[in-house]
């Protein structure tokens, strides 16, 4: 009896033995199972967050705006109103804010340009850009001269001529004066002469230069002139003193403006540069029409020191993009031409000032007179650069 309930305690234990190594198994597997959901799960969240995200970014990127052209101008104006204030872009996207238009501002035009979101923008002469939208600007038509007389320029003239010349016998102008003055051969005519000519050759000689008796960049520098004003003379142009968009009256009075900054300086024969020199009557009448905007060609300030355009009152008088007028009709701003006496020949051009007064250039200064005086009174015409 002992025995059997020995057996019995035994099958016992190893009965419970079995179901608790059976349930540590089922413990355990139910364990590994828990493990791999939740990384199941959490593998099933990041894709669900990361579609999430995706999706959120997809809505976030900016529709691309549609552009109604019709509402934009289709060709470059040269001239714009802005009819309210208005923001000025430094860049073609119109991205980068540079300042602020005021209402009923003026503005000279470079170029149409679409950006890259197709917006049609104009691009200013100040280097700002604008959209170019019809509800915010008027187009200006801006002041100009009939087609078959000088076109007004709406920049700073360009000089004509070459730059950085070399001076020569029978050159004139103000690098002549200056050359004179330094080697002492100036006697009151800047006048390339042969004297001067050799003076040039002893000084390139004993500056061990190249003898050639002209005076090019090496020996202008030598002759302590200045290194850049060899080419400043001949690049100056009178800036631009009256705007596109103003009319007639602006443009004559910034030629007469530009003519008053020579007043009291010396008559210098084919000078036609800075206002700190001398002018002769034609270079006078240049710089001063540099101003108001119209580039006389083929005459030019560079040109006029070359020989063989002392006398560029003859051919401003013989230009016929220069419209004559009669003598009752002038007007301030008007050109006054005047025969040599007993000839029949040009010898002098002023600026009329109105009340039969004239600014010119005549020996020995630049100056203020009657339109007839006793130097020069007979009067060949007149000619009206401003239309």
């Amino acid at each position: 009896m002992a025995d059997t309930t020995a057996t019995t305690a035994t099958t016992t234990a190893t009965t419970s033995t079995t179901a608790t190594t059976s349930t540590t198994t089922t413990n355990g597997t139910t364990a590994a199972t828990g493990t791999t959901a939740a990384t199941n799960a959490t593998t099933s969240n990041k894709q669900s967050s990361a579609a999430s995200t995706s999706s959120s970014a997809k809505k976030a990127a900016p529709a691309k705006v549609k552009v109604n052209l019709k509402d934009y101008l289709t060709a470059k104006p040269t001239v714009v109103r802005t009819k309210r204030a208005l923001t000025l872009y430094s860049n073609l996207s119109l991205t980068k804010k540079s300042t602020t238009a005021a209402k009923k501002s003026y503005y000279l035009v470079s170029s149409l340009k679409k950006n890259s979101a197709g917006i049609p923008v104009l691009k200013l002469h100040n280097g700002k850009y604008l959209a170019a939208k019809k509800s915010d600007l008027t187009i200006v038509k801006p002041y100009q001269n009939p087609k078959q007389y000088h076109q007004i320029h709406y920049t700073q003239v360009k000089p004509y001529g070459q730059v950085g010349y070399t001076v020569k016998r029978g050159y004139e102008g103000i690098k002549t004066y200056l050359i004179m003055k330094r080697l002492g051969t100036y006697n009151g005519y800047n006048y390339y002469n042969t004297a001067t000519w050799y003076a040039v050759r002893r000084f390139q000689a004993s500056h061990h230069l190249k003898v050639t008796g002209n005076v090019d960049q090496k020996t202008w520098t030598k002759l302590g002139l200045g290194t850049k004003l060899f080419k400043q003379i001949d690049s100056y142009t009178a800036p631009l003193g009256a705007q596109a968009w103003q009319g007639r009256k602006a443009h004559i009075e910034a030629m007469i403006k530009q003519a008053y900054k020579y007043l009291g300086h010396p008559y210098l024969v084919g000078s036609s540069s800075m206002t700190r020199y001398g002018t002769d009557c034609s270079g006078l009448v240049i710089q001063s029409l540099y101003a108001g905007g119209i580039s006389p060609v083929p005459v030019s300030a560079i040109g006029h020191a070359h020989p063989g355009n002392e006398w560029n009152s003859r051919n401003l008088w013989a230009d016929k993009k220069l419209k004559r007028v009669s003598y009752a009709s002038r007007q301030r701003g008007d050109l006054v031409f005047y025969y040599q006496p007993g000839t029949r020949t040009i010898w002098h051009v002023a600026i009329y000032l109105g009340h039969n007064m004239v600014i010119e250039s005549w020996p020995p200064r630049i100056m203020v007179q009657p339109i007839v005086n006793g130097q020069r009174n007979i009067v060949a015409g007149i000619k009206r650069p401003f239309l």
